[in-house]
């Protein structure tokens, strides 16, 4: 089983991208949208994270509102998922429950408490500047 998952740094406004595997992957069983993590999983030693949202592996976006771990057919009206183009147009849309299961594929998190060195070192991610030096 593998999670991707999306950090969000919402202090410079940059989203990163990591694999999870296995034992990191496992990690993240049994969580839901709303839970503190520690960052140490995602390769982030000292920093916390929140769990925003995801979509399961077909595509179909994680709700805060649903309970479980499975998909279900829901009469929604407005909100995550759908978004109606006329007042009190309703629709029945697909939906993943907020507990993250083995079927989710991507899972969104942001930084809440930040640790002592910089996200791109801890990533490895090179910045804009150094690519051009």
């Amino acid at each position: 089983m593998d999670f991707r998952v999306v950090i969000s740094d919402p202090k410079n406004g940059k989203a990163y991208q990591v694999e999870l595997k296995d034992a990191g992957a496992n990690r993240f069983l049994g969580h839901h949208i709303g839970d503190k993590i520690d960052g140490g999983v995602l390769g982030l030693p000292g920093y916390s994270v929140v769990v925003t949202g995801g979509s399961d592996r077909e595509g179909f976006p994680m709700r805060n509102d649903l309970p479980g771990g499975r998909r279900r057919r829901l009469l929604v009206a407005n909100g995550i998922g759908y978004h109606a183009t006329a007042e009190g147009k309703k629709r029945r849309k697909s939906i993943h429950g907020r507990d993250i299961s083995a079927d989710v594929g991507q899972i969104n998190v942001k930084i809440v408490e930040p640790g002592s060195k910089p996200v791109e070192e801890l990533l490895g991610v090179a910045t804009k500047e150094e690519k051009t030096a």
